[in-house]
């Protein structure tokens, strides 16, 4: 870009350190760990992003190490979960076929979707008779 005048270089002149305030800083991602055990990343353009207190920056390694931790824990967690669940509705089923209501109903108030439990066949029995 020429400003027309004899003798000046175009618009801008050379600027400290290189920057060039018409072209923009390309956007960089910064991975933070925050003081409550989150991790995010965040996209700045220029300086560094400010963190909220307590805060600190990570490098990508150790953001991507944390987050399959955290994915590693959060699965193991779930199953953990679904196996206390479904202990919790096999015992409910085999409570309800003990005090002799059917197995569908049974099966129906407690959720229970897997095999006859053991003693099954006795709390039929009782049913029929």
């Amino acid at each position: 870009m020429s400003l027309g005048l004899p003798g000046l270089p175009g618009w801008p002149w050379p600027w400290p350190d290189g920057d060039d305030p018409t072209t923009p800083p390309e956007p960089t991602t910064h991975y933070v760990l925050y003081p409550d055990g989150h991790i995010g990343q965040i996209t700045a353009t220029g300086a560094d992003p400010v963190l909220t207190e307590g805060a600190k920056l990570l490098t990508q390694e150790q953001y991507e190490e944390t987050r399959a931790q955290m994915l590693e824990a959060h699965e193991a967690r779930l199953t953990e979960l679904q196996a206390g669940e479904e202990a919790a509705r096999l015992q409910q089923y085999k409570d309800l076929r003990a005090v002799g209501l059917p197995e569908a109903t049974a099966r129906s108030l407690s959720g229970y979707t897997g095999q006859a439990a053991a003693g099954d066949a006795q709390g039929a029995a009782q049913t029929a008779g």
